[in-house]
């Protein structure tokens, strides 16, 4: 905040904070932006920063252009969201596991110096773009920050404390038989399970935080701040005069490919070694275990056979099942031949992988693979997600309601209910405030339909312009039109500002409601009009509320 707002800011200083806990990673930079106006703000000691990992497969070799595109985009969000915050863009999203390990090894040994780090960390990616997955860089920062003294009065009297760089083991768990690397004698201070595993845990799977960083959230309130605020907001968040705040300038989780391993471990070890770090294996020697596991679940990314381990049977089987979940599949054996090859370019394999080649080929051939299989990903993604608001397309909705439909229909019971919803004199706004501005608008209104649509099933997509929808399966009219009204009353509490609106200047919505029992003579397409049709009225009637068969909610001019 500025100058004119320091006696503001101290009211935070009397204000008790213990019960404030902040998630973040290292590399999202809306959580450095957060993290920098908490330190100048002089709060860092008082709230408490957990760091978790959500992008725990990214390496040097993956990092896409698509993904520096992304990257960029975010930097460039910050400098106008938040101008109070110096941030410049770096070279690559480096991975965060080593970092965040040692921070929390760190704080063990100690906890004064935790935050320390933390803050230097932060600043030496965002602000100096130095590469804080490379040990080297670590050790220079820990030595910048005079930490590296805390960790000699803190090393074992039998060993001589060496460079973190120094990571490879000549023998005996020393380095030169007599020294222990930083990094193995901090490991040997973490206990199982660690911190960082458990709130790792708790933010995966909190339902509220939705996977996305950064958040804040009070220990007793249950009070939320997703998304980076704005100064004001975030000091109304602080004071608990704001009790729930939602921005789409976040990071959201990107989970580790999932490797499925048939054959032998021994065998396959060679590639086992290099997937273990990026990658949740699983192993499997079993071909109906296998099966079982590839029917049951949709998260498996790669399988792996071993050649010498599968008689053709199986391998057809295992294959034929692999390519209908569409799961990228490998053929790897123990020595190169012709013959193993030639099995997997007729089988249909993605990739034959020898595993007598050097661990930088294979590692390299690994890699290829998660790129390629992120960028088939990213184009079946970009085929049902709308590129602006990042809600579904026309198309994916159209699809989710004819299957929707269908299900109903083949089980001759059931609601499915449907919301069509307008921006109201959303081209007064464009031809105001320009065009940048309605873009950020329909990502403002998108972002509150979804964080407020959390039906089983349920669907948001931009249906066209100004337009959305909101797919409610097994959902009555009542339920459907409840749910139309708490969208209508999020919209208009956001305050966006519309001063060529007509109601109390700010954005707000109409909104049609439709709902029927999937039966024979009617279709998908006969809710939509239906739903239509209320929208029409709802305008008709003076925008800024719900129109239902035989209701109308909200307010009327």
């Amino acid at each position: 905040m500025n100058s004119s707002s320091t006696s503001p800011l101290s009211a935070l200083q009397s204000e008790n904070l213990d019960n404030v806990i902040a998630y973040g990673d290292l590399n999202c930079p809306f959580c450095f932006a957060l993290h920098q106006r908490l330190a100048d703000w002089g709060l860092l000691e008082r709230i408490e920063w957990r760091l978790i990992v959500h992008a725990p497969e990214l390496s040097k070799s993956n990092f896409s252009l698509e993904d520096q595109s992304l990257l960029a985009n975010e930097v460039f969000s910050i400098h106008h969201r938040a101008p109070d915050v110096t941030v410049k863009l770096p070279r690559t999203r480096p991975g965060t596991e080593m970092a965040t390990d040692l921070i929390y090894t760190l704080g063990k040994i100690s906890p004064t110096s935790q935050a320390t780090l933390r803050l230097a960390l932060y600043q030496s990616l965002w602000l100096e773009g130095r590469d804080i997955a490379d040990p080297a860089v670590l050790q220079e920062i820990i030595n910048e920050t005079g930490l590296m003294d805390i960790l000699h009065q803190n090393a074992a009297d039998n060993r001589t404390v060496v460079d973190i760089g120094q990571k490879e083991k000549t023998g005996g768990g020393t380095i030169d038989g007599e020294s222990l690397s930083v990094w193995q004698f901090l490991q040997e201070q973490k206990s199982a399970p660690t911190e960082f595993a458990k709130w790792q845990s708790d933010w995966e799977s909190n339902e509220h935080f939705d996977r996305r960083i950064p958040i804040m959230t009070h220990r007793t309130s249950n009070n939320l701040l997703l998304g980076l605020p704005t100064e004001e907001a975030l000091y109304q968040f602080l004071l608990g005069r704001r009790e729930h705040f939602v921005n789409h300038d976040v990071c959201v989780f990107q989970p580790r490919p999932v490797v499925a391993l048939y054959g032998s471990m021994d065998n396959l070890w060679p590639v086992v070694r290099i997937v273990r770090e990026s990658c949740e294996v699983l192993h499997f020697s079993d071909l109906d275990q296998c099966q079982e596991m590839l029917v049951k679940n949709d998260n498996v990314d790669f399988l792996i056979i071993e050649h010498e381990f599968v008689e053709d049977i199986v391998l057809d089987a295992l294959t034929h099942l692999a390519t209908n979940r569409r799961v990228t599949w490998v053929l790897a054996s123990l020595i190169s031949s012709d013959a193993a090859e030639i099995r997997a370019l007729k089988n249909g394999a993605t990739e034959y992988m020898p595993l007598d080649r050097s661990p930088e080929i294979l590692n390299a051939r690994f890699d290829k693979l998660v790129t390629d299989r992120r960028d088939t990903s990213a184009m079946a993604e970009h085929a049902r997600i709308d590129s602006l608001t990042q809600v579904s397309n026309r198309r994916d909705f159209q699809f989710r309601i004819e299957q929707e439909w269908r299900r109903l229909a083949d089980r001759g019971s059931g609601n499915c209910s449907l919301l069509l919803i307008d921006i109201d004199f959303f081209k007064p706004y464009n031809d105001t405030y320009g065009h940048l501005a309605g873009d950020a608008c329909l990502k403002r209104v998108a972002a509150v339909l979804s964080n407020n649509v959390k039906e089983p099933t349920s669907l948001v997509a931009r249906y066209g312009g100004e337009e959305f929808v909101a797919l409610l399966p097994e959902t009555d009219l009542s339920q459907a039109s409840a749910v139309g009204e708490r969208l209508r009353q999020a919209v208009a509490s956001e305050e966006i500002e519309h001063s060529a609106g007509t109601h109390q200047n700010i954005i707000t919505i109409s909104v049609g409601v439709a709902s029927a029992t999937p039966v024979s003579g009617g279709t998908a397409g006969d809710l939509i009009h239906i739903a239509d049709d209320h929208l029409y009225l709802a305008k008709g009637a003076g925008r800024n509320q719900v129109c239902s068969q035989g209701s109308r909610w909200g307010e009327v001019n």
